[in-house]
C-alpha cells in the first residue's frame, strides 16, 4: 500500500472517531445538553407568564390556554434527559389537561384563536372541577419536583416556584368574593408577573 494511500486511510479513520465521539456526547446520553440556570429561568419563565395571560381568556377557554402553556414548558425540556423529573411533572399537568378538556368539552361553543394559537371551550358547569383538577394536578407535579433527586434541586426550584405561582393565581379566583376575571384577579396575574421578572 502507497504512502498516501496509507495517510489518506488514517485521517478517515481519525475523522470517523470524532464524529462518532461527538455523536455520543450530543445525543446517546443528552449530556451535552444537561442541567442550566439558564434552561430552568426559560422553563419558569413561560410557565409564569404563559399562565398569567391566560387570565385574559374567558373561563371557558382558560383551562386550554392553561393547557398549551404547559406543553410549550414541557416542550423547551423535550430529549434533555437531564430535565427527566420536570418533565415528567410538565407532562403531567398538561396531559390531566387534556383529559378534562375532552371529557369537558363543549359542542354548542365554538373554538377561539388567539395569535397561532385555537382554545377549545368546556362547559361552564364543569368550571369548578377543572379548578380542583388544575390544582391537584400542579401539586403533584412540584412534589415530582421536590422528591428529585438533591443535585438537581438548585435547578428545580425555579420551575417548582412558578409551579407554586401558577397555583396561587389559580386560587385567588376561588377565593369567595372573587369572581373570575375581576380586577382583584388580574392584579394578582400582574404582581406573580412582577415577581417573575425581578426574580429573573
Amino acid at each position: 500500500m502507497s504512502i498516501f494511500r496509507v495517510a489518506t486511510l488514517g485521517l478517515f479513520l481519525v475523522s470517523a472517531g470524532a464524529l462518532h465521539a461527538g455523536g455520543d456526547a450530543g445525543y446517546g446520553s443528552g449530556s451535552s445538553v444537561g442541567l442550566s440556570a439558564a434552561t430552568s429561568n426559560t422553563v419558569a419563565k413561560t410557565l409564569s407568564r404563559g399562565f398569567s395571560r391566560c387570565e385574559n381568556v374567558d373561563w371557558v377557554y382558560r383551562y386550554d390556554c392553561y393547557r398549551l402553556v404547559y406543553k410549550r414548558s414541557g416542550d423547551k425540556l423535550r430529549g434533555n434527559t437531564a430535565y427527566s423529573e420536570a418533565q415528567k411533572a410538565l407532562d403531567l399537568v398538561e396531559n390531566t389537561l387534556s383529559a378534562a378538556i375532552a371529557q369537558n368539552r363543549d359542542p354548542g361553543t365554538k373554538p377561539k384563536r388567539r395569535g397561532f394559537e385555537v382554545y377549545t371551550p368546556v362547559k361552564p358547569s364543569a368550571l369548578p372541577r377543572m379548578k380542583q383538577q388544575t390544582r391537584k394536578a400542579i401539586q403533584q407535579a412540584e412534589t415530582i419536583l421536590l422528591r428529585a433527586p438533591e443535585e438537581k434541586q438548585v435547578y428545580y426550584a425555579r420551575i417548582a416556584n412558578a409551579l407554586n405561582s401558577n397555583k396561587a393565581l389559580l386560587r385567588s379566583a376561588l377565593l369567595k368574593g372573587v369572581q373570575p376575571g375581576s380586577t382583584a384577579v388580574r392584579l394578582a396575574a400582574v404582581a406573580l408577573h412582577r415577581l417573575v421578572g425581578l426574580a429573573g
